[in-house]
């Protein structure tokens, strides 16, 4: 990006030269001019996402992915093969991944010990005279130095480039995974789910950034070993094959351990797989599981889910855990086989070859039993990753079109620009978005997926004429639209039942195949003048060219009237700033166990490092104690992540419903997935490696000063410094990580919604303006990632040049005292000071680490006090029998959706008798929706509202909810049986299941299923049609027998037949209970006993619709008008009909005589 804060203001070629310095060695990042900066402003004050470098261009995420995947796709194609995965990434990576294999051969250290070993034979041997051996220890002293720093230098030149390998991998395969969703089919989508995906790109692509860092030590750790055996050989002979014996048989056992992670990884992903899905739905479908009162059912099922996830986990901790064990005591068992075995075979071994001995051993151990056991388990996780990955990248071809309805299947070869109208709005805007995308289009071809349902009739007028001159295809169960049809084709069951015009179809009143054509012959209604809710529609002559439809669009949204839809901005992730604090490792670590148990674990750390200080019988002690402390530490860390998770689920499912609008989904997902990993994978192991080797240096320090007190005159200048690096490093560390963090959360963001509307986004032919903005959200995130490698490295490499000089002076220091000392004490301090080179960066390094991963738990445990909507229960609950009557009043009633937002209710009052049909109209956009969520305190109301009189603000929201049945608008389906879709807490009998589903007409399609009410549905329950989805929705009210029901635009994916029936079921089943019907649909609501009207969120008329319509300057006489005369006319003549019915004659009896007295009721 070119506005950039920080390092960039003073410098305003800063990106070229940014590009030239990165590519230097890292021992310039100490020096340069971009790094620096960075630091001294993360020092100052927190960094903002305009505080990072722009991604180098060889690191784009474009670049990365399509280059090399389209060179093996033609690869492919060429050899008439599938394209490989594997392939692809061997062909991309391994010449520059071999030439950096060149650098483990310096993590081979097999020089240092030999150099050590002539520096103690010197003392060994010391002779003050001879002044050309001390020149020649000197040069041995000089040597190990050059050693040591040029070990550091290269070290990280190695992990600095190999890193960035594994961070290019990861970048490309998550291009190929979104590129490859984009093209997923809805048959493919029933195979896979959105968790699967998500959880690719989250856990799966990071097995590429850490298995390049470690493959090179499968050849480099036997090759070590080799070396290593030939020079203890020429040390202490023979002997040496015990201890070697005993590194065999561990790397025997790492490769069966090896097998063992490849199947546990591949069990856990699954569980997190369904896991991940599982929350996905929930979030997805918020509202329905609040309405519903389904979270705690979902509790459960997560927890379950959860629960067998972290059991294989927990498994793969404990291999971890005795890998982690064996690196710090095989060493030791080593040692002790080695000289016992010695001992046996009587040889001699002089003081050099034991200090020479112990630091081959010690040089051994970190290839062979720390970086080959991680290369094993890090190749076998890895080759699962690919595996996964692999299942979803094959390319299959896409057919030109695909249109999916409740009309069945059409395949359609379109010739000209297309767009698509869709029928399911995955969207968060208004109904009339899908409207907005497809008219602003301006495309020759229109394809309308029965989008008209959900907006009133006016504005479905309005957009028909902006397309009557463009070609046209309307899927509706709209019949008011079909005169202005040049052709009509009746589908049924999949198959053209009938087609002609409109004039060719049956005359009023004739039935074909359940729909009733009615002749609309008349001329366009006029418009209504004066609607208080619309300007005035221009004639017809006004009509604008075809060739700009879009200006008619703005006719479809009323000028001066408040949106129902929520107002809210998705802004940037919020994060904290300063140090992790106290109270986040607390909450960590209780979560996991309770306070003795961990003043326990940290008692056997130090108990382990006490026994490596001791030697013969408490070497079995130390493997022990080791072996107990890694078991211990893993299975509370990982209890602590499953803790934290079940509290943060929890409180997801307390929060309003606000929340979830103004968080996207990706964000949420964020913590629920990667989040979740760092607490299940990564710090268990880093506080188990920093807790080992911060007691290890400890140790090392106590007895370096023990045996020579001098060596305290360097430790402490090197402590003061390392303390404050540490706390300047972490400043700008801190801050990075949690724009990491961040920035992650809009890849998984944009790929939900992605996934969500990627019928959409392939209609519109927007796939590559949704790719180039996942490459934009990616780059961004390896903007933060580069930015954490770089200041790692920077930070790493410090230490351990620091380590390196400490290493000289106590090298050097040695020569000049080896009067004042003896040659034990030398070589104790010398093999230690190399020890402690490597441990005390590692330990530093693994601290600040922890502390940088601890943001995860940071951002968990802030999910965990968000803040929560009313309580689900109040030690005041309603009488059992509540509502036994289903009256409703409402009294000055307004309502917002967030405390900021605009009043989308206004002072609404009404009070609707027991047993009442009443409909609910009004403009899109009116407020009726609202209503509903008013009703069920989805955001708190302001005024009162009373069923049966009891206030529902007085009770808790679950004994609200649970008692009024609702249809919503959109119906939501979960994975799972359609048994448990209908009846989560298995309160039903089958009896009752079927009973239910055949009064919605259902019964004989889910008969025909597979495993019929047992049968899997589909993520979302896209294997059944959005008007089988509905009649589900029904099913689900007719279960709960509720007193009240209230219908929210429920019939709009269903046909005037269906919607005939449902309507018929509905006065019978709940003729005893209240009903509230909203609807855009006139004919739904036309035989209500009463009819309520609103307008901009106001009330703006309440009658029966008869009487309604008898006044002609109605709002509700003028939304009839709208749809034709001849509809009109039909409704007019239900309504009348429908009043003549609800007269009733009661007969009272007053001083002997009869009156006959007519009422309205």
């Amino acid at each position: 990006r070119s506005s950039r804060r920080g390092a960039a203001e003073t410098n305003p070629t800063r990106n070229h030269e940014v590009v030239v310095w990165i590519h230097l060695t890292p021992f310039l990042l100490i020096f340069n001019r971009w790094l620096n900066p960075l630091f001294k402003i993360g020092y100052k004050r927190r960094l903002e996402e305009d505080d990072m470098y722009s991604v180098l261009p060889e690191d784009g995420s474009e670049r990365l992915g399509e280059e090399h995947w389209d060179r093996e796709v033609s690869r492919a194609k060429k050899d008439a093969q599938e394209p490989s995965l594997m392939k692809a990434i061997v062909k991309c990576y391994w010449k520059p991944y071999l030439v950096l294999g060149i650098f483990t051969f310096f993590e081979v250290k097999i020089v240092q010990p030999i150099l050590l070993g002539k520096i103690i034979s010197y003392v060994e041997y010391y002779d003050p005279s001879d002044s050309a051996t001390f020149h020649e220890a000197l040069a041995y002293a000089a040597g190990l130095s050059v050693c040591v720093l040029t070990w550091a230098f290269l070290h990280h030149v190695y992990f600095y480039h190999i890193q960035r390998v594994g961070m290019r991998l990861r970048v490309a395969v998550c291009h190929m995974i979104y590129r490859k969703a984009l093209r997923l089919s809805n048959l493919a989508m029933r195979e896979t789910n959105t968790g699967q995906i998500v959880n690719l790109l989250s856990n799966d692509v990071n097995r590429f950034d850490q298995v390049t860092m470690s493959l090179h030590f499968l050849w480099a750790g036997p090759l070590q070993a080799v070396a290593v055996t030939a020079l203890l050989w020429m040390e202490v002979g023979r002997s040496c094959l015990a201890g070697m014996a005993v590194l065999i048989l561990l790397l025997l056992l790492q490769s069966c351990i090896g097998k063992w992670f490849s199947s546990l990884r591949s069990k856990t992903a699954a569980h997190t797989d369904n896991r991940i899905r599982t929350v996905s739905e929930i979030i997805t479908g918020i509202r329905t599981v609040k309405m519903y009162t389904w979270e705690k059912s979902f509790t459960e099922l997560i927890t379950r889910l959860r629960r067998k996830e972290i059991s294989k986990i927990l498994r793969s901790s404990y291999l971890k855990g005795l890998n982690l064990a064996s690196f710090f005591a095989v060493s030791k068992i080593m040692i002790f086989v080695t000289f016992i075995t010695s001992e046996v075979l009587e040889n001699v071994i002089t003081a050099s070859q034991v200090f020479v001995v112990v630091t081959l051993f010690e040089a051994l151990r970190w290839t062979g039993t720390l970086h080959f056991p991680t290369a094993v388990e890090m190749v076998s996780e890895a080759v699962v990753s690919v595996q996964r990955v692999k299942c979803l990248t094959p390319v299959c071809p896409l057919l030109c079109i695909s249109l999916a309805s409740s009309k069945g299947w059409a395949t359609l070869d379109l010739y000209g620009e297309t767009s698509y109208g869709i029928q399911e709005r995955k969207h968060p805007s208004p109904d009339i978005s899908p409207f907005s995308r497809a008219v602003y289009q301006d495309a020759d071809i229109y394809l309308l997926d029965d989008p008209l349902s959900a907006v009133d009739a006016g504005v479905g007028r309005c957009i028909c004429r902006a397309l009557h001159e463009k070609i046209t295809i309307l899927v509706t169960h709209q019949l008011q639209y079909l005169k202005d049809a040049s052709q009509i084709l009746i589908l049924k069951d999949g198959k053209i039942m009938k087609k002609g015009t409109h004039a060719e179809f049956p005359k009023p009143g004739v039935d074909f195949e359940g729909i009733h054509l009615k002749e609309s012959e008349e001329a366009e209604p006029s418009p209504v003048p004066d609607s208080p809710t619309r300007s005035s529609q221009p004639p017809e002559s006004s009509v604008p060219s075809p060739g700009s439809p879009r200006r008619l669009l703005d006719d479809a949204a009323p000028e001066d009237q408040d949106t129902e839809i929520i107002q809210v901005t998705l802004s940037l992730e919020s994060y904290s700033e300063g140090k992790v604090g106290f109270k986040t490792y607390k909450d960590y670590f209780t979560a996991g166990a309770h306070w003795h148990i961990i003043i326990f674990l940290f008692l056997i750390n130090i108990a382990a490092q006490v026994n490596t200080d001791i030697y013969l019988v408490l070497t079995v002690g130390t493997v022990l104690f080791g072996i107990t402390k890694s078991l211990l530490m893993f299975y509370v860390l990982v209890n602590s992540s499953q803790t934290l998770h079940q509290q943060m689920l929890e409180s997801i499912l307390r929060v309003p419903v606000l929340f979830f609008d103004r968080n996207p989904a990706g964000r949420i997902l964020n913590r629920f997935c990667k989040d979740t990993g760092h607490m299940d994978d990564l710090l268990p192991q880093i506080f188990q490696d920093f807790l080992q080797t911060f007691f290890l240096v400890m140790g090392v320090v106590g007895v370096m000063v023990a045996v020579i007190p001098w060596t305290a005159i360097p430790l402490i200048p090197l402590g003061i410094i390392v303390f404050v690096l540490r706390r300047y490093f972490l400043a700008t560390s801190r801050d990075v990580k949690r724009l990491e963090c961040a920035t992650r959360s809009p890849v998984f963001s944009h790929l939900a919604s992605s996934l969500q509307g990627r019928g959409t986004i392939r209609a519109f032919k927007a796939q590559q303006r949704f790719q180039e903005l996942f490459d934009a959200h990616q780059d961004l995130h390896s903007e933060a990632w580069f930015l954490f490698l770089t200041t790692s490295r920077w930070f790493a490499l410090c230490l351990d040049a620091i380590c390196a000089v400490f290493v000289t002076v106590v090298a050097f220091g040695s020569l000049f005292l080896a009067e004042a000392v003896n040659v034990g004490q030398v070589g104790l301090v010398l093999s230690l000071a190399l020890t402690f080179m490597v441990m005390v960066p590692w330990c530093i390094r693994q601290s600040a680490e922890a502390e940088d991963m601890m943001i995860s738990v940071e951002r968990v445990i802030e999910y965990t006090h968000l803040e929560k909507e009313a309580p689900w229960e109040y030690e005041y609950r309603p009488p059992p029998s509540w509502p036994n009557r289903g009256e409703i009043g409402v009294f000055k009633v307004s309502f917002r959706y967030s405390s900021d937002g605009p009043l989308v209710l206004k002072e609404l009052t009404r009070w609707i008798l027991s047993r009442r049909k009443v409909g609910v109209v009004g403009r899109t956009g009116a407020g009726k929706s609202s209503l509903v969520s008013a009703l069920f305190r989805l955001s708190e109301p302001q005024g009162e509202i009373l069923i049966d009189g009891i206030s529902t603000l007085s009770i808790g929201l679950h004994d609200l909810r649970k008692n009024v049945s609702v249809v919503p608008q959109e119906p939501v389906l979960f994975t799972g049986t359609m048994r448990k879709n209908l009846d989560p807490f298995n309160e039903h009998t089958d009896r009752e299941l079927w009973n239910a589903l055949e009064e919605v007409q259902l019964k004989e399609a889910i008969e025909g299923l597979p495993g019929k009410m047992n049968t899997e549905l589909a993520e979302s329950g896209s294997n059944l049609s959005a008007g089988q989805r509905q009649l589900v929705s029904f099913a689900r009210a007719i279960l709960r027998k509720n007193q009240i029901l209230i219908i929210d635009k429920a019939t709009s994916n269903v046909d005037p037949r269906t919607d005939e029936f449902i309507k018929k079921n509905i006065r019978e089943k709940f003729a005893q209970c209240t009903v509230l019907t909203i609807t855009n649909r006139l004919s739904t609501i036309i035989d209500s006993e009463s009819v309520m009207v609103l307008d901009s969120g106001r009330q703006i008329e309440y009658n029966q619709p008869y009487q309604l319509l008898q006044n002609r300057n109605s709002l509700f006489s003028k939304m009839v008008q709208q749809v034709g005369e001849a509809e009109a006319s039909a409704l007019t003549e239900t309504a009348k009909q429908v009043s003549f019915k609800q007269r009733i004659v009661v007969k009272v009896h007053f001083c002997g005589s009869l009156f006959r007295i007519s009422m309205r009721v």
